[in-house]
């Protein structure tokens, strides 16, 4: 098991890690996104923009380049502005930990869409690796508990 200080300086890490990946899929920075995330990771956006979705059966998305390539598609037309906060991060080994965050975000979509403004409220779940010596988000997955649009 990591020491106290080095458990310290990964949770601090984990907490940076995090805050790219919101500014890079805020500014649609999508190299700087793709550097968050494990060579295999698995992002799970099923039922991402619904309260309490029934997920059963779905599979995440495998690999840095699918998840950024997904990512990208349904940001890139939109404003947004992702939050986390109140981070509970378990440092497991010197190269393993998760995470879950509380998230609130707001997304704002071109005319013509189904809805102006989309407002979230939830929580991701993560795993994180250590890769090369730099953390990096492992699997993702986004849980809903409150969704309004109009």
């Amino acid at each position: 098991m990591p020491s106290d200080i080095e458990t310290l300086l990964a949770t601090e890490a984990i907490k940076k890690l995090k805050a790219r990946y919101f500014r890079c899929m805020d500014t649609h920075d999508w190299d700087g996104l793709a550097e968050v995330f494990a060579a295999d990771c698995r992002f799970d956006p099923h039922g991402a923009l619904e309260e309490n979705p029934d997920t059963t059966g779905t599979e995440p998305i495998a690999g840095r380049e699918a998840a950024v390539a997904y990512i990208s598609a349904g940001i890139a037309p939109i404003t947004s502005a992702h939050f986390g906060h109140m981070p509970e991060i378990e440092i497991l080994s010197d190269t393993e930990a998760t995470g879950i965050w509380a998230l609130a975000d707001i997304l704002r979509t071109p005319t013509g869409e189904p809805f102006d403004v989309f407002r979230g409220y939830g929580h991701y779940h993560e795993t994180y690796v250590k890769e090369g010596g730099q953390w990096r988000i492992a699997t993702l997955r986004i849980t809903r508990m409150l969704v309004e649009m109009r």
